[in-house]
């Protein structure tokens, strides 16, 4: 029988899997569906299946003190932060999304330096490894990297820089806050407060005129519902109770290396030698945090 250990690195494996392919989802849908909407519809869809799953085996309704951490946490990390990374993705593409999406780590462990009750500080040998798994993204991405010209892709990058803080600052929040609910149900209610409100924020907009049910942005979706929320979520908000926040952070990188190799498969995109050894540095950089916060610990 595995152990919590065990199971939290399985966890952590289906988050880095699962949100590296979510970015490619996120790009199909948008084409097809105004953002705010579709964002909307998959958390507060999953949000009714996971609470409606908890209920019906007998969980209690949470007290007002945990309604309000789950709401908070919700605003912080899925409104603000997958909300606008979503909305993004109109305007800048998946791999550029992906490549400033590996700036999370460096969000995390700032705001949990700053408000963390844990203080998982970096030594000098998981620094390097911050710095080693940067230098492998504009390996991966370096023909992207002219993209940032583009002044149309200022607004989308500015949203992703705001999302990324919230969603740094939100995992610490949870990390801070124990509910002493599952960790499912808590994401549950998460992503129902989440969801309504950017459903409530879509429709104030004016999305509902230009939501059109299409195959591939139904299809976007369900798979969105599926293994990005109620897997990918549910296995994060599982991880940051059983890892240090900072090396559950690292997951930001192997979701850019599956993000290249969907890219590949699907799209065509080149797999060559540089992007090779860009993987190569992602993993050491990745062991190096986290043995440097298992030396600490």
């Amino acid at each position: 029988m595995m152990n919590n250990k065990m199971l939290a690195w399985l966890a952590f494996a289906g988050v880095a899997f699962f949100w590296g392919t979510t970015f490619l989802a996120i790009r199909i849908g948008v084409m097809h569906m105004p953002p705010f909407l579709m964002a909307g519809s998959r958390h507060f869809i999953a949000g009714i299946l996971l609470c409606s799953y908890f209920l019906i085996r007998g969980y209690g309704f949470p007290n007002k003190q945990a309604l309000k951490q789950f709401t908070i946490n919700g605003i912080l990390m899925l409104v603000l932060g997958n909300g606008l990374v979503t909305w993004a993705e109109k305007y800048i593409s998946s791999g550029l999304a992906a490549l400033v999406c590996t700036l999370t780590p460096l969000s995390i462990i700032a705001m949990n330096h700053r408000f963390g009750k844990a203080k998982e500080h970096l030594k000098s040998w998981g620094k390097v490894g911050l710095i080693i798994c940067l230098i492998a993204q504009v390996i991966i991405f370096r023909d992207h990297i002219a993209e940032l010209s583009n002044p149309l892709y200022l607004g989308g990058l500015i949203a992703i820089i705001i999302a990324i803080s919230a969603w740094g600052l939100g995992s610490v929040y949870n990390k801070n806050n124990q509910s002493g609910l599952h960790p499912l149900y808590g994401a549950g209610l998460q992503m129902l407060s989440a969801g309504f409100i950017l459903l409530v924020f879509g429709f104030s907009i004016g999305e509902a005129n230009s939501y059109v049910y299409t195959h591939e942005s139904t299809l976007a979706i369900l798979y969105l519902i599926i293994f990005g929320s109620i897997i990918g979520y549910g296995c994060y908000m599982y991880v940051l109770k059983q890892l240090p926040a900072t090396v559950v952070s690292t997951y930001a990188y192997i979701n850019t290396l599956v993000a290249v190799v969907l890219g590949w498969l699907i799209l065509d995109e080149k797999m060559n030698v540089s992007i090779g050894i860009a993987a190569l540095l992602t993993i050491t950089g990745v062991w190096l945090v986290t043995y440097n916060l298992k030396k600490e610990n």
